[in-house]
């Protein structure tokens, strides 16, 4: 595909994605808000318990073939429906299995009621192995709007849900219902868009390679749940569920604006890395391109949250919550070193560098866990510090690969990352000088307001007067590709 038509491409599916995912915050954060008055830290706790298992089987059910549908663009229809079938198959077992260790995992965690959540939850296994197959091709097609629309509706669903559920005093289970629900209306809109019926998995001799690619990735998926979930499981094994629901708080303050950021483009760099794979220049041009566009915006979240979270809490959750803080601050630095990397891993498997992604996960799993662990022993803000030190020693080699791969020099990458580095470091020093001069009794909504003005002006102004050159290149390409 010509490069104009992949920047008209990654512009328009970025549009439609922000325009879907924005709509969806405000959706779902009203729900959100809602639900946490109604629902205790520790149904959330218990829940967060629950997808430990659930979440474990999630990655494994599609057997890798949403990434390889995407990435392998020589599997014609009749060989995808093929795999498609394969997939069904397999999230029958797995839902299966999943009904048998539920007990298991209640014991456990010695909560009874976990038995009944993780059975519940299960179904959703069902729903995503159906979702694979239209999934992949809207993504081959560059089908980005019918995409953005399908995840709104879904989070519609799963909102409303929600605040009923919460409203109508269903308690933990409501965490899981809700996300049933927007799970089956994606599903039937996806097979409406994309319809291509599963086949009996025959002649799998033939398919090889994609099976092969398949296992490493559920391997790499397999070890990505093993770290990125060993806070959790950690916290709920020493801490408690009080504490873990204190946790999950602060992660989801930490993650959620910056997650939708990110999603804005790594929804759409699967298709477009899977299009420009046989050529490193285009591909180290959106690299670069992308990792910066993504700097600008989730920095300065990450900086204003950890600057203001002590307001912030109070004014989204009350004081009862105030535990979330101190974890919350060092999450926020964890989460700027996630975004820094964040297209690595999409650079080595967009190449089809399956392998090299497997046993690099492989590292990670047995780097962070460690890390965590240590950190349990001390209180959540410990597990905080231990992924923040723990992710970058587990992610550095990886990125020596793919910059590698795309022949990309380390100071081009340190230049993209240089601008919203500078202008965050002066939203900062401005936010703590202007805090000490608030009155103390100002609300905490009114105080979050004032800094959250002094801490975006300051950036903004910081990267138009010192790199305003810089800026100017991403929009340029969004106005070219905008007009072409």
């Amino acid at each position: 595909m010509a490069a104009e038509n992949l920047d008209r491409s990654l512009v328009s599916g970025i549009g439609w994605t922000a325009l879907s995912r924005w709509l969806s915050q405000i959706v779902s954060w009203a729900a959100t808000l809602y639900a946490a008055r109604h629902l205790k830290p520790g149904d959330y706790g218990l829940v967060s318990m629950a997808m430990l298992p659930i979440g474990l089987v999630r990655l494994i059910e599609d057997f890798g073939f949403d990434t390889v549908l995407v990435q392998n663009r020589q599997l014609d229809r009749q060989a995808i429906a093929r795999l498609g079938g394969l997939v069904l198959i397999v999230a029958l077992l797995l839902t299966a299995g999943l009904a048998i260790v539920a007990p298991a995992v209640a014991r456990f965690f010695a909560e009874p009621l976990l038995t009944t959540l993780i059975m519940l939850g299960s179904t959703m296994i069902l729903f995503d192995a159906i979702q694979v197959v239209p999934r992949a091709l809207l993504q081959r097609e560059l089908r980005y709007r019918t995409l953005a629309f399908i995840y709104l509706a879904q989070v519609i669903v799963t909102s409303a849900v929600l605040v009923l559920a919460a409203r109508g005093g269903v308690g933990a289970p409501t965490l899981i219902l809700n996300n049933i629900s927007g799970a089956l209306i994606a599903t039937i809109l996806l097979v409406l868009a994309a319809p291509l019926l599963p086949r009996w998995p025959r002649g799998l001799r033939a398919l090889r390679d994609p099976l092969l690619q398949g296992w490493r990735m559920i391997v790499s998926r397999g070890a990505w749940y093993g770290y990125s979930s060993a806070d959790s499981t950690a916290i709920g094994r020493f801490l408690g569920k009080d504490a873990l629901g204190h946790y999950s708080f602060a992660v989801t303050f930490s993650n959620t604006a910056v997650q939708e950021v990110t999603a804005l483009v790594t929804r759409v760099v699967p298709g477009i890395f899977s299009s420009a794979q046989k050529d490193p220049a285009a591909l180290r041009r959106y690299f670069l391109l992308l990792t910066e566009a993504i700097a600008y915006i989730a920095f300065p979240m990450c900086a204003g949250v950890a600057l203001t979270a002590d307001v912030l809490v109070a004014a989204a959750l009350g004081p009862q919550w105030g535990d979330v803080v101190d974890p919350l601050r060092v999450l926020c630095l964890y989460v700027a070193i996630t975004v820094a990397q964040i297209l690595v891993s999409h650079v080595l498997l967009w190449t089809g560098r399956f392998r090299a992604n497997m046993w690099l996960s492989l590292f990670a799993c047995l780097v962070i866990p460690i890390a965590v662990v240590i950190g349990a022993q001390f209180s959540i803000t410990g597990v905080a510090w231990a992924l923040a030190i723990g992710f970058p020693i587990a992610s550095l080699p990886g990125a020596v690969l793919a910059v590698r791969a795309i022949q990309l020099p380390w100071q081009d990458y340190g230049r993209a990352l240089l601008p919203p580095t500078v202008a965050c470091a002066a939203m900062a020093a401005v936010v703590l000088l202007v805090r000490p001069y608030l009155p103390p009794g100002m609300e905490p909504l009114k105080s979050l307001g004032l800094q959250a003005l002094a801490g975006a002006t300051t950036y903004i102004v910081a990267l138009a007067v010192v790199y305003r050159d810089r800026v100017r290149v991403l929009y340029d390409l969004i106005r070219s590709a905008g007009a072409s």
